[in-house]
């Protein structure tokens, strides 16, 4: 008998693993270089031709040079042939050319699990829910190319293959989630990638300059979400702190390196919020924390100017508990050198701006009054929140405080800086997010890219580093209401409760399930997999009592399929008369008279009649009343059956 491995792949085989493939690369068209998805069309469209009688097949002797090719031009694109997206360009470059010269039926089992690898590959680009419900799609059609190719007897119809694929994937279902959620998790996130592959997040910069965050508003991805335990704080109270800077050359202001926080300062007598953060991937070092946080977490530290910091770059989803205490007194012992660096600035840059700083310190005595002083100025003169302020030149501050009077966050937080350093005051810029979005549907709140904001912190003896918000004194509404208010000119709203009261619920409902998604899912590392099984209760203390569990539980499952399967498959029960004859049957075989196989029931009435049987004449009333019951209408009475049991019963066998 021919062996199977090398059968010729019929011509509705090819087709089925031609579309499997495509369907399984085309979502990473976005991600390969062009001309090697222009590969995978020109190979599968050879093939497909080739299937259908218009094309040779391809020349084997141009295919090695090819090969080569491919794998020298993956080189050249990336510089090194492993890694997420050179690995992924290699592996679709040798899969193109192994459809040209695929000719048997091995060649497309091979193809075929080639796309199952495929699947995996995608979920290092996206782990969102469209990803995982437009992979559960790739992988019945996957499994219906499998099914159809091992057809060879009988022709499947298109639906019948995904209703049998379907079923198949369903059915593993049960099995995936025992693995998912006993498989040992390592520390660590679920899909580690490195920060070369999250080159394209988007967020916070270790520096600012005018303009730089008035961009970032306009973007509505999500930067993180928040579960307070009890009352949400007032929008007012949500500053979130993230990278702080003291650097400043007249233009730019960026962070300076500082050393771990070797103590807490705090007022004890305030209650504590507490909360749990769901941060998105920053590719950055920083954590982001109510102003001001009171704790670490795992793998950080609380820098001196209390930002907390990652050891590790965000580059992946991280769940952290956090407390913050909104009133504390920080940084009352805080380095001279450190407050005179908080006091410089370029001399050179700015000049009226720093001639005002100065004439407010030789007017005012105390810190506090020219910060008021300088508020005031922000507030009654004609200072306008915008996020379309006119361009500025070399002296930003001179030309935004004495000119344009038109600016955004980064312009008050920045200009009002400068001025406290000019009249004396060691001044500092904290950028962060401000306010949040309540999801009603989910409690937990939202906070996104343009919830961004910039503030100051001033230094004042004895009372250490407060924090002023100029932008407050500009557009109160901005921090009272959020930005969509203090906008609503030039900004899209971003915020779900302002949209069409039906939509804005599915909206909040579905924020709310990828919430739920990245926290039983993606985030589903060693510690929320230790805190799931405590709470089960099921005595799954470590590993090895995973490792048991696992195989008890994969073991029951298979055994509860194969339990199902062979009572579908069992055969029926036989019939009361079927019983009854069988049993007259045994009794005959034991004196003698036994049924041959081929034989029905008049064949052997007669052969028994010839053997001259004492009891033929009973012997024909019962197998004719047995026939009339089998096939007569509505034979298979109760009285019948009663009759054939005493028949049965009256012979003396």
């Amino acid at each position: 008998m021919r062996s199977i491995s090398l059968e010729i792949a019929n011509r509705s085989s090819v087709f089925a693993v031609c579309f499997c493939f495509l369907f399984a690369i085309a979502p990473h068209f976005r991600q390969l270089p062009l001309w090697i998805s222009a590969i995978v069309v020109f190979s599968l469209s050879w093939r497909c031709l080739q299937n259908l009688g218009r094309l040779r097949e391809f020349p084997k002797w141009l295919l090695i040079p090819l090969v080569i090719a491919g794998g020298i031009g993956v080189f050249a694109e990336y510089w090194t042939v492993v890694g997420r997206d050179a690995g992924l360009s290699l592996l679709t470059v040798m899969s193109a050319f192994k459809f040209l010269e695929s000719r048997r039926h091995r060649d497309l089992l091979i193809l075929v699990f080639l796309c199952y690898f495929l699947i995996a590959t995608h979920f290092l680009f996206s782990q969102s829910i469209p990803t995982a419900v437009m992979m559960f799609a790739t992988l019945i059609v996957i499994t219906a190319s499998l099914i159809a190719i091992n057809q060879r007897e009988e022709n499947v119809s298109v639906k019948e293959l995904l209703l049998s694929s379907t079923r198949l994937v369903l059915l593993s279902i049960p099995l995936m989630l025992i693995l998912f959620v006993l498989v040992p998790r390592v520390p660590g996130p679920l899909w580690g990638l490195t920060s070369e592959q999250r080159g394209g997040i988007t967020g916070l910069s270790d520096n600012m300059s005018p303009g730089k965050i008035s961009n970032l508003i306009r973007s509505n991805e999500v930067a993180f979400r928040v579960d307070f335990e009890g009352t949400v704080p007032p929008q007012s109270q949500l500053y979130w702190r993230g990278p702080v800077m003291a650097h400043y050359n007249g233009y730019r202001w960026w962070q300076t390196p500082r050393k771990p926080l070797k103590q807490f300062y705090q007022a004890e007598s305030t209650t504590p919020i507490r909360y749990t953060i769901t941060l998105e991937p920053n590719g950055e070092h920083w954590l982001l924390a109510l102003d001001v946080p009171t704790r670490l977490i795992a793998d950080s530290i609380m820098t001196e100017d209390f930002q907390l910091i990652s050891k590790k770059k965000i580059n992946d989803l991280l769940r952290y508990s956090m407390e913050s205490r909104p009133v504390h007194l920080i940084g009352s012992n805080e380095s001279v050198g450190y407050l005179r660096l908080a006091t410089s600035f370029p001399e050179k840059f700015n000049r009226q701006t720093i001639a005002l700083g100065r004439s407010l310190a030789r007017r005012f005595e105390s810190s506090e009054d020219i910060i008021g002083e300088v508020l005031k100025m922000f507030r009654e003169q004609e200072f306008y929140y915008t996020l379309k302020p006119p361009p500025l030149g070399n002296n930003v501050v001179d030309e935004f405080l004495f000119g344009t009077r038109r600016g955004f966050c980064e312009h008050y937080s920045g200009s009002f800086a400068l001025l406290m350093r000019a009249a004396g005051i060691p001044a500092r810029i904290v950028t962060g997010y401000q306010g949040g979005e309540y999801n009603t549907v989910g409690d937990y709140l939202i906070v996104r890219q343009s919830d961004a904001h910039a503030w100051t912190e001033v230094w004042i003896k004895g009372k250490g580093w407060l924090r002023v918000d100029p932008t407050a004194a500009v557009s109160p509404s901005r921090i009272e209401e959020g930005l969509d208010n203090a906008l609503a000119d030039e900004i899209s709203s971003f915020r779900i409760h302002n949209r069409n009261p039906i939509f804005g619920n599915l909206l909040y409902r579905w924020d709310n399930v990828k919430h739920s998604w990245n926290d039983w899912v993606l985030n589903y590392d060693d510690r929320r997999q230790r805190l799931f099984l405590n709470k089960l209760d099921l005595g799954i203390d470590n590993w090895s009592d995973m490792v048991i569990a696992l195989v008890v539980l994969l073991v029951a499952v298979t055994g509860l399929f194969w339990l199902v399967y062979w009572y579908r498959e069992r055969p029926p029960r036989p019939e009361a008369y079927e019983i009854l004859f069988n049993r007259l049957l045994r009794q005959l075989a034991k004196r003698g008279f036994e049924r041959k196989p081929s034989e029905d029931t008049r064949a052997f009435l007669h052969r028994v009649s010839q053997q001259e049987f004492s009891q033929h004449e009973q012997l024909a009333g019962i197998i004719e009343l047995y026939n009339r019951i089998k096939y007569g209408r509505n034979g298979n009475s109760p009285l019948a059956l009663n009759s054939m049991r005493s028949m049965i019963n009256s012979m003396n066998l």
